[in-house]
């Protein structure tokens, strides 16, 4: 359950990021960026010698909903400009 958790929750965040391809890449690009996700956040976890089992999967679930959530946010706000005012 854990390792399944570990693959889809990266992964979901990533393909919802990746909308313009179509479905076979975006699964493709999802699940390589699932492995290297979770391959990073172990290495850090590694050098920094603070590794934990339950330290990996909250890390991975924050990473993944902070992914899931950006790609919601429209980047005009986050430039901390109106939508239909131009700037001097």
């Amino acid at each position: 359950m854990t390792l399944f958790f570990l693959l889809a929750a990266p992964g979901a965040a990533i393909g919802s990021a990746l909308r313009g391809l179509d479905p076979w890449g975006r699964w493709i690009c999802a699940a390589a960026g699932a492995v290297a996700l979770d391959l990073l956040v172990a290495e850090a976890m590694l050098a920094t010698h603070r590794w934990s089992v339950t330290g990996g999967v909250v890390t991975i679930a924050v990473i993944s909903v902070v992914g899931l959530v950006a790609p919601m946010v429209p980047a005009r706000r986050l430039l901390g400009r109106a939508p239909g005012r131009r700037g001097s």
